[in-house]
């Protein structure tokens, strides 16, 4: 068993799963013979509804015999060493003493079947810590625990104990489609997706990830020839860079990978923590991760279903420019409502496809974009394919979509076969809708022919948006080079840390602060206000101290000594008050007033799933209120930075508006690398690191930090 690294980041390591995933032995622990069973279930599974030749050991105390092959009393008595993969039928508390058997039995791989472990807490935890390093200490790979197994379907191999194997991919069209979920229900649910013309060809649950997780096999698929597109749901992400590995291994494989992250509320969370043990992690955070490594979140099955269903029939590619053809006048407008809702663009048809459409159409047929044919398409199926061959030979037209408003049985079918006879052969997408209740023969020809229905017009707009958006998204380029002039060793850093030390260590790293001068009296301060010019701002130096505005602590506007004199006093009084101690006082910190430039947040800290992980956005005391700020994980290239900056609202005030000044947008991305290298080497000791407001000045004269905070 050999395990490769991931360049994209060279500690993460995959095995290559080939004994897992094309085993020449299975042995099955807690085999049964009474039907309706789950041993019994799985060992039908593996014997009857698998193209398996391999050798199949089964496992029962009783003993006796199984469709012609001995139940052995314990996997002691298995006369063979080195099995590939042993699934694991067997209750929670047998769990460690059959493991232990199967390591001594020199097993490779073991899907665990059983609950009854973290999920259900720290008794539980303490059983998996034992499984775990038994595993480690014998080199075997754990699957599991609390999972549904494994589905193969091309070449077909069910490690599972799921009665309804035998129906997977029995119908419809099976697509080069692999699916990794950690539940094993929702995972049913979409490899039920076949009914409705989604067909996966591989499907892992993984369930409490204790050994492999999700991670491992989304690698895998990402190098499976037999796989052109990767799903997954997941309640949790147990490391972040291994999912970061993977993503990237699917995207440098030219497989979009298709996330539906489930635990996203407060909610949620609590109900993954019970389910499969999972640490839901922050949603903005993996909502930047996502985006930055090429992640299409959906938000629920059916827009997973989807999107992948899309995928997989037209590939990707950008799907902005909609032709809505139908024979409904009102379908057309509610069509073209939901493009401009979605963000996408109703095409613009050239002249003569409209002319050439005109010389089939009725005369009051519309034929500008919506085209409505009128029920003239019902009475005449051919006139869809003899007006459909224009659209599709568009040079404007990026997508075809039809809103199927009801089923006229035969008519309806008719109007189906005619336009998939286009379809078929055009170059376009061809996005049929299926709006009515009621299903029939057209509906299953659409599934039959690979062309899985939408089933409402707003999936089907979320289904176009997110592929042309992924398809314009450019890959993840080359890292930046650092920025010119930052230190060659990592700075000491005394904790607690106050404003001064922290901007101290910016100044270090090229992040320039106003001009300003520490006090320890009112006589000094007075003294540097003077020196640097009023207005000046007072603000308290203590360490340990984060939020010295919350406790009075900050001054502005001071126009004369009298008035820094005053603060001084105030902002002492304030710090007793407050029970700051009077060791940890440093005295003031005066400086100018900065008071022109658009107020930014350049925030880093370290997320428990993911590590460094980059805020930025506006910035100022309205911080809370204002919520504009985006996520970007690090390390991140000024590409990305500026990415995620453009998701901000206040990016825009960074341009030039109606005679004002543009901001120095570039001096703003240096900067946040800079500061971004400063987290970094730090080292894990620095939980946060914040700079609010950074102060954007106009273009050419930079920024400034007039607070930070190390935490």
């Amino acid at each position: 068993m050999s395990a490769s690294s991931s360049p994209f980041d060279p500690n993460v390591r995959f095995d290559d799963l080939v004994a897992l995933t094309r085993p020449r032995s299975v042995m099955i622990v807690g085999a049964s013979s009474k039907p309706g069973t789950l041993g019994h279930t799985t060992v039908v599974n593996v014997l009857e509804h698998s193209d398996f030749d391999g050798e199949v050991h089964l496992v029962n105390p009783k003993g006796g015999e199984l469709f012609g092959k001995p139940l052995h009393a314990s996997v002691d008595a298995v006369p063979v060493q080195g099995i590939d993969v042993a699934l694991l039928l067997v209750p929670a508390e047998s769990a460690v003493a059959t493991l232990r058997a199967c390591a001594d039995k020199g097993v490779r791989y073991v899907i665990v079947f059983t609950g009854g472990f973290a999920e259900l807490g720290e008794a539980g935890r303490t059983v998996e810590a034992e499984m775990l390093a038994l595993a480690q200490r014998s080199g075997m790979r754990l699957y599991g625990p609390n999972c549904a197994g494994m589905t193969m379907l091309a070449p077909r191999l069910g490690l599972t104990f799921s009665t309804e194997f035998r129906n997977d991919g029995r119908t419809g069209k099976l697509s080069r489609i692999g699916l990794v979920t950690q539940g094993g229900g929702l995972g049913r649910s979409l490899m039920q997706g076949n009914e409705r013309g989604v067909c996966f060809s591989r499907w892992f649950s993984t369930g409490n990830e204790l050994d492999l997780d999700s991670a491992d096999f989304i690698n895998w698929l990402a190098h499976d020839p037999g796989t052109d597109l990767i799903c997954t749901v997941m309640e949790g992400i147990r490391s972040g860079p291994r999912f970061i590995a993977a993503a990237a291994a699917a995207r440098r494989a030219g497989k979009p990978l298709i996330a539906l992250k489930i635990g996203r509320s407060d909610f949620g969370k609590k109900a993954a923590q019970s389910h499969t043990a999972s640490l839901a992690g922050e949603d903005a955070v993996n909502d930047a991760v996502f985006s930055q490594y090429g992640v299409i979140r959906v938000e629920d099955l059916d827009e997973l279903l989807d999107v992948a269903s899309l995928i997989s029939r037209v590939g990707v590619r950008s799907l902005r420019n909609i032709c809505v053809y139908s024979s409904s006048g009102g379908a057309g407008v509610l069509s073209a409502d939901k493009v401009g809702e979605a963000g996408l663009s109703m095409a613009v048809l050239a002249d003569e496809t409209v002319a050439e459409m005109a010389r089939h159409a009725p005369v009051y047929a519309a034929l500008t974009n919506p085209v409505d044919l009128t029920t003239k398409a019902l009475t005449d199926p051919d006139l869809a394919r003899r007006c459909l061959a224009p659209l599709f030979a568009d040079p404007g037209v990026d997508a075809v979509l039809y809103p199927i408003t009801s089923n006229y049985s035969a008519s309806t079918e008719g109007l189906v076969r005619n336009m998939l006879a286009v379809a078929q052969g055009g170059a376009k997408a061809f996005v049929p809708v299926w709006m009515s209740s009621r299903r029939g023969p057209a509906h299953d020809l659409l599934i039959q022919e690979g062309f899985a229905p939408v089933y409402s017009l707003r999936n089907a707009m979320q289904a176009l948006k997110r592929v042309s958006a992924y398809a314009e998204q450019a890959a993840d380029e080359v890292q930046d080079a650092p920025p010119a002039g930052l230190p060659a060793a990592a700075p000491a850093v005394p904790l607690p840390c106050n404003e001064a030390q922290a901007k101290a260590l910016l100044a270090q790293y090229g992040v320039r602060a106003p001009r300003e001068s520490q006090a320890a009296t009112a006589e000094a301060a007075a003294a540097a206000a003077r020196a640097i010019g009023f207005p000046v701002a007072l603000k308290l130096v203590a360490d340990g101290v984060l939020h010295k505005s919350e406790i009075g602590g900050v001054q502005l506007r001071l126009r004369d000594e009298a008035e820094v004199r005053q603060a001084f006093a105030s902002i002492l009084a304030n710090a007793a008050r407050h029970q700051v101690p009077a060791a940890a006082i440093r005295g003031v910190l005066v400086s100018e007033m900065v008071v022109d430039g658009v107020e930014m947040l350049v925030g880093l800290h370290r997320d428990e799933v993911f590590g460094p992980v980059l805020s930025v956005g506006a910035g100022g005391v309205w911080v809370e209120v204002e919520a504009d700020v985006t996520r970007c994980h690090l390390p991140a290239s000024r590409k990305q930075i500026g990415r995620a900056l453009d998701q901000t609202r206040i990016a825009r005030r960074l341009a030039s508006h109606r005679g004002l000044p543009a901001r120095d947008r570039a001096a703003l991305v240096d900067a946040v690398q800079r500061i971004a290298a400063l987290f970094t080497a730090l080292g894990d000791g620095v939980q946060s690191l914040e700079v609010n407001p950074l102060v954007v000045l106009d273009e050419g004269r930079g920024v400034v930090a007039l607070d930070a905070v190390i935490e």
